[in-house]
């Protein structure tokens, strides 16, 4: 599958599974928080590598993000192989799992690598 007919596949599987649209970004409702998924290519061309952007934001810390989820408190970048919509597939159901704060907090060491800002860390109490 190229990156265009992946990038096909991946969107209406997000929306699928309740991506709306906001702010030129799909966004995903679960419980308190809300997850902005953004697909992205490594490179230009039709083969190029891709990854899935994992974004979470909390009303409680406004404001909202702008620029998906490159602008939220808590950033994961996920390189997708060779099976692209089966991993996303299965973020899209840790994600769905993660509805408040309390869970994320108990939960982020299954979101390898992500980056969580001062403010979102203060409020996970780590």
């Amino acid at each position: 599958m190229n990156v265009a007919e992946t990038r096909k596949a991946v969107t209406k599987l997000l929306k699928a599974r309740g991506g709306k649209a906001r702010r030129g970004h799909l966004r995903i409702a679960v419980g308190d928080l809300f997850w902005y998924v953004d697909l992205r290519a490594e490179a230009p061309g039709p083969s190029a590598p891709l990854r899935l952007e994992l974004g979470c934001w909390t009303p409680r810390l406004p404001p909202e993000p702008d620029g998906g989820a490159v602008d939220c408190p808590l950033l994961v970048d996920v390189p997708l192989g060779e099976q692209p919509l089966a991993e996303v597939e299965r973020y899209l159901d840790l994600i769905g799992e993660i509805g408040d704060l309390t869970t994320l907090a108990v939960r982020l060491v299954e979101l390898p690598g992500a980056l969580v800002d001062v403010p979102l860390r203060e409020l996970l109490g780590s």
